[in-house]
């Protein structure tokens, strides 16, 4: 597990879509949803449900996602 891996995981959940979240941290959807793929399988966990227009974050998503914030915040300090 990256920094840069956690700060796409950010983006995906505050954005709602792997192609906003990739336009955000300028790199391509799919460089961006192998990264997430990746941090999945690490973690053993499903963190987004992959809807057609949407893109959710699970439960334990939402837990993933507020200790990313807080270790990258940790890290910018």
């Amino acid at each position: 597990m990256t920094l840069v891996e956690l700060r796409y995981l950010i983006a995906v959940a505050e954005q709602g879509s792997f192609r906003r979240a990739a336009e955000q941290v300028h790199v391509s959807q799919p460089a961006l949803s192998l990264a997430i793929a990746r941090l999945e399988d690490e973690l053993g966990v499903k963190l987004f449900e992959r809807g057609k227009s949407r893109v959710a974050t699970t439960a334990i998503g939402v837990a993933v996602v507020a200790q990313a914030r807080r270790v990258l915040a940790e890290a910018a300090a």
